[in-house]
């Protein structure tokens, strides 16, 4: 027994010993959390935000992706600075209380979440970037429109079946994602949100692009390939501002003349029903990249090296 307690009494005073010698070093990591504006804790099994990071008041992003976080602490609303937060592949169950915790933030990624739905008081965020893709949202609550700040509204690979009508009051929105959903139709007031520079609903279940899409001046990407398309309109050549366009993988038997888009330089009709290559195309000044593979259209072995020589994919 005796042994034992002096064994004891050693390994106290040795501890005691590290702890002293620690010290400044434990000083000096709490005056670099006053400074520090960038903080990872990716994969680290936490279960929850550390309170420690509430120090931080300088932190401007901080990731916390691949942890088992379920709720937002109130004094995250206290750091003034932060400006995202990675929340993507936690175990986060949002509520209205998380939301008021999480609304001064600017970026804010919630990726793979688990996440059936949102708090009703969703609309009180002042990000400008909403991740939610790879989630099961299916609808959002209507005060979803009412973030005035928003430019961007990543949905991609969830469980819509439409579009939902609070989207159309986002008037500052850029880009727009819905990705691998089960969307049928494109709402007509898609075309009111004249600032949209971004479209992305590839992988659905579309028919047709409403007239209304043509008002989208500022409109620069828009891929649309994987849907249902038997047809393009022809207004769609007149729609000068657009760069990118991908109809890939639907059921397209004709093009309108797509060679008067003036800033058109990508381009992918691969995989339709085309039974004429779409020469104007090929020939347009300034067109980097052009898809044409897998359509009905036969080449010559001439024709073929011709495109060989221009980089085309056929």
């Amino acid at each position: 027994m005796q042994r034992y307690t002096v064994e004891m009494k050693t390994k106290y005073v040795i501890a005691l010993l590290f702890l002293a010698l620690l010290m400044p070093s434990c000083a000096s990591l709490r005056n670099y959390d006053y400074t520090v504006e960038e903080l990872n804790l990716s994969r680290s099994n936490l279960k929850r935000i550390p309170s420690y990071i509430k120090r931080c008041k300088n932190l401007r992003s901080l990731n916390l992706e691949r942890n088992h976080i379920k709720h937002i602490p109130a004094w995250v609303s206290s750091l003034d600075s932060l400006k995202e937060i990675n929340l993507n592949h936690n175990q986060l169950r949002l509520t209205k209380a998380d939301i008021r915790h999480l609304a001064k933030v600017e970026r804010l990624l919630m990726m793979e979440n688990g996440i059936e739905k949102l708090p009703g008081n969703v609309g009180i965020l002042q990000c400008k970037t909403l991740v939610l893709m790879r989630n099961k949202l299916s609808s959002l609550p209507e005060s979803f429109g009412d973030m005035k700040q928003i430019n961007n509204v990543v949905l991609y690979e969830n469980r819509f079946e439409s579009i939902p009508d609070c989207i159309g009051r986002l008037k500052t929105l850029r880009q727009i994602d819905f990705y691998k959903n089960h969307i049928k139709e494109i709402p007509e007031f898609m075309g009111n949100l004249e600032n949209l520079e971004q479209i992305y609903l590839s992988f659905n279940e579309i028919e047709r692009i409403p007239d209304t899409l043509r008002n989208l001046k500022k409109l620069k990407y828009f891929y649309i390939h994987h849907n249902n398309l038997k047809f393009l309109p022809e207004w769609i050549a007149e729609m000068d501002s657009i760069q990118r366009f991908g109809v890939g993988y639907n059921q397209l038997l004709e093009l309108p003349n797509l060679a008067k888009m003036k800033s058109l330089y990508e381009f992918d009709c691969e995989h339709n029903l085309l039974d004429e290559c779409p020469w104007n195309l090929v020939e347009k000044p300034g067109m980097e990249i052009l898809v044409i593979r897998d359509n009905y259209f036969k080449l010559t072995l001439e024709e073929e090296l011709h495109l060989d020589t221009l980089g085309i994919i056929y």
